[in-house]
């Protein structure tokens, strides 16, 4: 069976593959499929639902916590405090600081968030002054539901109630949480926030309008809210209401029974427990429908695809059996390409790719000769590379002589500190160093600068640790120095200063370079420190006058001493500027 279907031919092979590996198993698994389909469905419309509810909720919550805030408004000012301890001496100082401290607060608190209808404190010490509909004493006869959920709360524990409300229907919720003095020990009152009814109206708002569904709302199995959906009869919303309640406490949130679809879910700090009811029958209905329709298309497109797919086989086999026997007669001295009539489809690029490959393969036979020539002519400028450092050193030397002889020995000194400055930056191919040269490199560097800022320009290099043959990366303290000079004392009047400290903490090798110069702007430096710390896009640093050789210098020091190792920038405008590096003495 094997060896037969190995000698089939290809275009054969692929009609045996489609009937057998595609047209079977639809067939068969469609009509599986069929049966869980409508089940399925119905699954992803109820999660569907679900998700559309904890959203709702999410957004209920984020409402409740709104309100709930406003008790930390009262819980910690000190002034309401003060006034809640009963400790002024007469009435007009009540009068006075209410006025002046209290009565502010409780006007932001009702006008703060429009979910909010009230907010009342009822005051447990007698020497306090109550205030009409504000401040109420605790132990007056209308104050009753006030103390008894006053009594029952502990410290930080809060209480949400719901009571009827006679205008929507809606639940009106009531929060209530103690207010205690600074320390917690005494118990100085209790915070009432009245919530319009509007918190529980947005929420059953975005989940049941305009889709016909049913909802319920229960405490404690008490109904205190109950809509009937447009799509359910009074025989099912009966029904299915008392399927709630035979339910209600459970953890089930989804439950399908006689074409009614309920979604639950419950809002611990209100305590209670919201149902949503949708009817199935329509769903089921439009779904068969559908089904049934998608099934004769489906039949009629599969028997359409299986012609147009026997074409479209024949034809491709074609083009890559001859695109196979062309590549059976290539070799070194036959490298000409396929032709194909400019078909752009996948075997067309296949065969432009090979067209490419032969093309390449013949340019870089004709190119080796030409890059055997070209690797005498980059040899012989490597040696020319060397030798032009050294025509620039002995030519500085001269330089140098010349300015000895004349005994003008500043352009002497200047001279033999730029030709150590070029030598250390030139004469070596490596990335790495010792910090004796290092530091050696920024001395020559600074005496560079002496001569044309003369006295403006003062340092002191001060080695109190042994650093020995340390090594660390090239040019890691020259930018340091650039911005001392350019960034610091340069744009500032009078003597500058550069300190540069070496010092031993532990581990670590601490250098400190310091200036007096113009200092760094707080703006500037916290995006210099960001992005130093990877916080932000370096392309930040950018500007026309500054670049990247703060972030360069902290990025190698970091790869070769490792992450906990880098650069701090201390500054302040007028004061100058302080660079630390912290250098892993086990890292080198």
């Amino acid at each position: 069976m094997i060896r037969h279907l190995k000698s089939v031919r290809i275009v054969h092979k692929m009609i045996f593959g489609y009937v057998l590996l595609v047209l079977l198993p639809v067939v068969l698994s469609g009509a599986y499929l069929y049966h869980q389909f409508n089940s399925n469905v119905v699954n992803d419309f109820s999660q569907a639902k679900q998700q559309l509810i904890v959203q709702a909720s999410n957004s209920l919550k984020v409402s409740l916590t709104q309100v709930e805030s406003i008790h930390s408004l009262f819980q910690h000012n000190s002034q309401m405090l003060e006034y809640l301890k009963g400790l002024y001496q007469t009435p007009g100082d009540y009068v006075y600081y209410f006025l002046k401290d209290i009565r502010p607060i409780f006007t932001f608190a009702n006008n703060s968030n429009p979910l909010i209808k009230s907010v009342r404190l009822y005051k447990t010490k007698p020497a306090a002054m109550a205030v009409d509909k504000e401040i109420s004493d605790i132990r007056e006869e209308e104050s009753q539901a006030a103390r008894d959920v006053s009594q029952a709360l502990k410290i930080n524990q809060k209480r949400w109630m719901t009571q009827s409300s006679d205008s929507s229907g809606l639940p009106e919720l009531v929060f209530y949480q103690n207010l205690y003095n600074e320390n917690y020990a005494d118990r100085l009152g209790v915070l009432e926030i009245r919530a319009n009814d509007r918190i529980i109206g947005d929420f059953l708002e975005a989940v049941v309008s305009g889709d016909g569904m049913g909802a319920i709302v229960l405490r404690e199995n008490e109904s205190v809210y109950e809509k009937r959906g447009e799509n359910l009869d009074d025989e099912a919303y009966r029904w299915i209401s008392e399927k709630i309640r035979d339910r209600a406490g459970t953890e089930q949130t989804i439950w399908s029974e006689r074409g009614i679809l309920v979604n639950a879910i419950a809002i611990p700090d209100l305590q209670l427990m919201f149902y949503f009811m949708s009817s199935t029958d329509e769903l089921f209905s439009d779904l068969s429908k559908q089904t049934k329709n998608l099934a004769w298309i489906m039949g009629g497109l599969l028997l359409l695809l299986s012609a147009v797919y026997y074409a479209i086989a024949s034809l491709l086999t074609r083009r890559i059996l001859n695109l196979t026997k062309h590549m059976r007669r290539v070799n070194e001295n036959n490298l000409a390409p396929f032709e194909d009539k400019g078909n752009k489809d996948e075997i067309g690029f296949l065969i432009l790719s090979y067209n490419s490959l032969i093309h390449r393969i013949d340019e870089l036979l004709n190119t080796v000769h030409k890059a055997e020539l070209m690797k005498k002519e980059a040899d012989y400028l490597v040696l020319q590379a060397q030798v032009k450092p050294h025509f620039l050193y002995n030519t500085l030397e001269s330089i140098r002589m010349l300015a000895e002889i004349n005994d003008d020995n500043e352009v002497v000194d200047a001279i033999y500190s730029l030709g150590k400055l070029l030598r250390y930056s030139l004469s070596s191919q490596e990335n790495e160093s010792t910090l004796k040269k290092e530091l050696a490199n920024v001395t020559h560097y600074l005496d560079v600068h002496k001569p044309r800022m003369m006295d403006l320009l003062q340092y002191d290099i001060q080695v109190r640790t042994e650093i020995g043959d340390m090594r660390c990366p090239r040019f890691i303290l020259q930018p340091l120095l650039e911005n001392c000079i350019n960034h610091g004392i340069a744009k500032r009047r009078g003597k500058g200063e550069i300190r540069i400290t070496v010092d031993r903490e532990d581990e670590w090798i601490r250098i400190e370079i310091s200036d007096n110069g113009a200092g760094i702007p707080e703006e500037r430096l916290k995006i210099i420190r960001d992005v130093l710390d990877n916080k932000v896009d370096r392309g930040v640093l950018q500007t026309e006058d500054s670049g990247l050789g703060l972030y360069n210098v902290s990025e190698r020091i970091k790869a070769f001493y490792g992450e906990r190792s880098g650069l701090e920038i201390d500054s302040a405008v007028g004061l100058g500027t302080t660079y630390i590096l912290r250098l892993g003495v086990k890292g080198c």
